[in-house]
């Protein structure tokens, strides 16, 4: 049975457009001055999309 990907809702996936449109690689500070996102939004985001395996930290 195939494992349900979880849904993004709006800013998870204006993160997640924002670090693709940079290509790669960037810092929580980063991507919530890119966004308008609050950083501490971003944070929460970017681990919870770590825990889900939408992305990977590096």
């Amino acid at each position: 049975m195939k494992k349900k990907k979880p849904a993004l809702n709006t800013k998870e996936r204006e993160i997640l457009r924002i670090i693709h449109k940079e290509a790669g690689s960037m810092s929580p500070n980063e991507i919530s001055q890119k966004t308008g996102i609050s950083y501490v939004t971003v944070r929460k985001y970017l681990k919870k999309m770590v825990k889900e395996g939408v992305l990977i930290e590096v």
